[in-house]
């Protein structure tokens, strides 16, 4: 079935690690059915979650019935002793769900999520049980948002050519962007950006430099792949755009002059207070090196997929679940695994290498953490962490925020302030700072955590830090700061 839902070798491998650790069903009396193909959402619009019992002359009316994702409780909805229990439920779900249960008493009930978001996406488990009897199903929530019409704009720039830049908001997932001319032939985008809003939303902007002056209309088409859907504009060039250049490149030159004189004062303002910026993230990340630890992995708390290699700085994620003794410690739903160093004061910092990864997790938590079932990642829980995930990257908060980077980074730098109540996390690349989670108060141990969503020969590797500055020369500098 599984096969059927995720055809891509990398997502298999993911819902096996979550599957095979779920909890057998009890097959005596009911099982719990759920559909066996990704429900699609539309952003905005109302979706179900549908389960039904087999056999299917069983009643669900007077049964517990939960709708749950990450972890069982808090859940997504909760029905029990005939009406929904409030207590129990998500706040990002309180006032947007709803019980359909006009054919409970046929084994049939389903959760409705009203004005689907981004947020929603991803896996739900129904769980229905009577008495001593219990079982459960899963199914895939896929999202997804049809964008603005493309809105064109044309420039003359300074040489003759041409210049047009297409816009579109309110596309999810990331959509593929396209210049056509009026006989099929693709351009390039000389500039392309897809960036995310608040909401996780994209917001396209691609540009096309015209050098051929035989062209007389372009299209901009934009499609969303997981919809098979795509918004067209066109735009028409006129000839008369290159002999209007020409007539007017003298009046245009003379104003050009005046507004490129302005334009580089602006930008040699910008140009400075972008370098103090730049600078000022520059010795943050220096002066959190001042702090770095030796960071090894934790073998008895990682998850069966996880391969962790002899020197315990290096960790994969395989196919094939290894045979390890079940311990409390150790994360058997969500591929995870912890560092061995446990902080309960000062101040820390490691580097973790990830490469070309399209998907990791880093960051720390509470040593008391939830490592059995589902897991809800986010400060509430005890978890302060970055993702990468669709290729976009995340700080799970909730609900989680998303990230804009200048470049993808190779080297993320974690920095763990424990008495000032803050982690940090840098592009070691650039030196650049990417988020800081907001001030809290720490209590007790907290570890270093790793995570990987699919399996790929190239392993997250805990990087040495060889050039650390004398800690003892800058430790002045650093408290005066």
């Amino acid at each position: 079935m599984w096969m059927a839902i995720f055809p891509n070798p990398a997502s298999r491998c993911l819902l096996t690690v979550m599957i095979l650790q779920l909890p057998r069903l009890d097959s005596g009396y009911f099982k719990v059915l759920g559909p066996l193909e990704p429900i699609l959402a539309l952003v905005g619009k109302d979706s179900e979650l549908p389960c039904h019992l087999s056999p299917t002359n069983v009643s669900a009316e007077h049964m517990e019935l939960r709708w749950f994702r990450n972890m069982f409780s808090p859940a997504v909805l909760v029905y029990q002793d005939g009406q929904e229990q409030q207590g129990e439920q998500m706040p990002e779900y309180q006032g947007r769900v709803t019980l359909v249960q006009d054919s409970i008493t046929l084994g049939r009930a389903a959760v409705k999520i009203h004005h689907i978001r981004v947020f929603d996406e991803g896996v739900y488990g129904c769980f229905f049980r009577d008495k001593h009897i219990h079982g459960e199903a899963f199914m895939h929530l896929k999202v997804a948002a049809l964008g603005s019409d493309p809105h064109i704009t044309m420039e003359v720039q300074e040489n003759g050519q041409i210049r047009l830049e297409c816009t579109s908001v309110g596309w999810y997932p990331e959509p593929q962007v396209q210049w056509r001319t009026p006989t099929g032939e693709k351009l390039p985008s000389s500039l392309e950006s897809k960036n995310p809003d608040e909401e996780g939303l994209f917001t396209v902007t691609a540009s096309v430099t015209i050098r051929d002056n035989s062209i007389d209309n372009m299209s901009c088409c934009i499609q969303n792949l997981l919809l098979g859907q795509k918004k067209e504009a066109g735009v028409s060039i006129p000839a008369s755009s290159f002999l209007i250049w020409k007539t007017l490149m003298w009046p245009v030159i003379f104003v050009g002059l005046i507004v490129i004189g302005t334009f580089f004062s602006w930008k040699l303002y910008g140009k400075i207070v972008r370098k103090r910026k730049d600078k000022t993230g520059h010795i943050e990340w220096q002066l959190a090196r001042l702090y770095a630890v030796d960071v090894t992995l934790d073998p008895d708390t990682a998850h069966p997929y996880l391969f962790l290699y002899e020197d315990s700085k290096s960790v994969r994620l395989e196919e094939s679940h290894q045979k390890l003794p079940d311990k409390p410690e150790r994360f058997d739903s969500w591929p995870c695994v912890l560092g061995q160093e446990a902080f309960t004061s000062g101040r820390h910092y490691w580097e973790v290498d990830v490469g070309y990864r399209t998907d990791w997790l880093v960051g720390v938590c509470k040593e008391n953490v939830i490592r059995k079932g589902f897991i809800l990642m986010s400060p509430k829980t005890g978890y302060w962490v970055m993702e990468l995930s669709e290729k976009a990257y995340w700080a799970l908060t909730q609900p989680r925020i998303p990230l804009v980077l200048a470049g993808a980074p190779r080297q993320v730098g974690i920095f763990l302030d424990y008495e000032l109540g803050t982690v940090s996390f840098y592009n070691v690349n650039d030196r650049s700072h990417i988020y800081t989670f907001p001030k809290t108060s720490f209590s007790g141990p907290l570890r270093p955590l790793f995570l990987l969503w699919t399996c790929d020969k190239n392993p997250l590797i805990i990087s040495p830090i060889v050039d650390k500055p004398p800690k003892v020369t800058v430790l002045v500098d650093a408290q005066s700061l």
